[in-house]
């Protein structure tokens, strides 16, 4: 949309992502357009994942996803044996939950993580072994928010309605805040 056409009136982003997006797509070739449609393809599988796991003990202990559109399959990395078989008794749950958030796929493979990507536990210092960084990784110093820059920050983001955003948002920036490149 032109600055002319906008007559001073208020419009938000949402207002101008259609338009965009076709402005885009009537553009594109038809090898760009396969593309495009594997990426968000792929955006689905992962966000259904999400939705549906993210947050229970079974996603706990996943450490990585990989989709493949040649086979409409979700390859699942678990963080241990014994996830293993527990994801392979529930990846029709998950399948079937997926499917009612409108991701279609043909079937999900579950695997071993390699040695060296398992996830730590909670509250376990991160050692070298179960770090998938370089050796040449730094520990990062963490310098604690005061209770009046918590203060401040709550503030920022007591705009957003949505909880979890808001809450996931809080934690970014303060993590952000805290560590010791960043002040």
């Amino acid at each position: 949309m032109k600055r002319s056409e906008r007559k001073g009136e208020t419009h938000s982003l949402a207002d101008f992502i259609p338009l965009e997006r076709r402005r885009i797509l009537d553009g594109a070739s038809e090898t760009k357009l396969a593309q495009m449609r594997a990426a968000e393809a792929t955006h689905d599988v992962y966000h259904a994942w999400n939705q549906v796991c993210a947050g229970t003990r079974e996603g706990e202990h996943v450490t990585g996803l990989h989709y493949v559109p040649e086979s409409n399959e979700l390859i699942v990395y678990a963080d241990g044996s014994t996830w293993v078989g527990e994801l392979i008794m529930m990846r029709e749950i998950i399948r079937a939950r997926m499917y009612r958030l409108g991701v279609d796929i043909a079937g999900i493979k579950v695997k071993l993580s390699r040695e060296g990507y398992a996830r730590p536990k909670v509250g376990a210092p991160r050692t070298h072994a179960q770090s998938p960084s370089p050796a040449s990784h730094r520990a990062v110093a963490r310098h604690p928010l005061t209770a009046e820059e918590d203060a401040r920050l709550d503030d920022r983001v007591s705009g957003i309605a949505d909880e979890r955003l808001r809450d996931a948002l809080k934690r970014a920036i303060k993590a952000s805040f805290e560590c010791e490149d960043s002040r």
